[in-house]
């Protein structure tokens, strides 16, 4: 009896050492990415997954760089801030519209970028993110409209706010989460249902909260990952049919209010650096818009993929948000797009 006792003692500590090893490797791997960047591809993902919920910060509810907005549930706050990571640190500068931009790209642009973080150029400089670049390139009065989790319905409603009579090509960055927003958007009736003041400032105080490192605080995190994993393909095979994500995608541009009858639209997918994520959506769209009754701006829409030329080395590897070298692609890829 004793002698099983002790067997189970020491397996149990065999466990625990483990256990806290593999802790210490996440750690290490979290304070320390250049070593993580040589991992396998899973690895990196799931170090990413622990980095971007357990310790990262959201720059839509810092104090310092946003603000609550009644129609929009957030915009950028004029002025400038710091915002930062374990892999970069940024300036920025935002204008009156509470997008990160100067004043004078707000009179009458020519070309708008618009989308989410990837965008708006979370982890780069400003001078760094496409829409700076192209617009040194092109010459043109470029505005970069995007803002951290906007989906396409909000990001279409923002530009009622801003002087399109003279735009020329409206660029959309599209993200695979912005269709929750979309669908949402097309369910209340084509009216955009965001939150409350309440609501911002209860997100703004969760992402205040104190992130700092406590024993076991990665492992607790991948155990609950697991749980959250199995819950939602649960209710994700439970719910009913409706439109597929081009629709609510096209839905949510056609219904804007936005004139866009003498304007280029240009998009592209943007879901991180695993590049078959950024592949389904540009072909779905290319095969809906061939096929469908729409109106011109839609059918004559230019759908890029983007899969094949951006690679792991032009995203962090932490953090899963485009480097320096990935906006410089992405505007390349764009110029080439416009001058033909």
């Amino acid at each position: 009896m004793k002698t099983a006792v002790k067997v189970i003692a020491i397996n149990l500590i065999g466990i625990l050492i483990i256990l806290a090893l593999y802790e210490g490797f996440l750690f290490a791997l979290i304070r320390h990415p250049d070593l993580l960047r040589k991992c396998p591809m899973g690895l990196r993902n799931s170090v990413g997954y622990l980095y971007n919920n357990g310790d990262r910060r959201i720059i839509q509810f810092s104090p310092d760089c946003a603000r609550f907005d009644e129609n929009l549930g957030y915009t950028l706050k004029p002025g400038q801030c710091f915002f930062s990571g374990n892999e970069f640190s940024n300036t920025y500068r935002v204008n009156r519209a509470g997008l990160r931009d100067d004043e004078a790209s707000l009179d009458h642009p020519e070309i708008i970028i618009t989308g989410d973080s990837f965008a708006m150029g979370w982890g780069v400089e400003q001078e760094e993110t496409y829409a700076q670049l192209l617009e040194r390139r092109t010459g043109l009065r470029v505005l970069n409209a995007a803002i951290s989790s906007y989906g396409t319905a909000r990001e279409m409603l923002a530009l009622r706010r801003i002087p399109t009579d003279r735009l020329r090509f409206l660029i959309i960055q599209y993200c695979g989460n912005d269709q929750e927003e979309n669908l949402s958007f097309y369910l209340n009736g084509n009216r955009l249902n965001t939150m409350s003041e309440d609501q911002y400032r209860h997100y703004a105080a969760l992402d205040a909260r104190d992130k700092s490192y406590t024993p076991g605080k990665y492992l607790k995190m991948q155990i609950e990952k697991r749980v959250k994993e199995r819950e939602r393909k649960k209710s994700q095979a439970s719910k009913p049919a409706g439109p597929d994500e081009v629709d609510l995608f096209i839905n949510a541009v056609t219904q804007s209010g936005v004139n866009l009858q003498k304007v280029q639209l240009i998009v592209f997918t943007m879901n991180g650096r695993i590049a078959d994520d950024n592949r389904a959506f540009p072909a779905a769209l290319k095969k809906k818009i061939a096929g469908g009754n729409y109106p011109d701006y839609i059918r004559r829409m230019i759908v890029l993929d983007l899969s094949d030329v951006l690679k792991e080395m032009n995203f962090y590897v932490l953090d899963d948000h485009m480097n320096r070298s990935g906006h410089e692609i992405v505007a390349d890829v764009l110029y080439q797009t416009l001058s033909r």
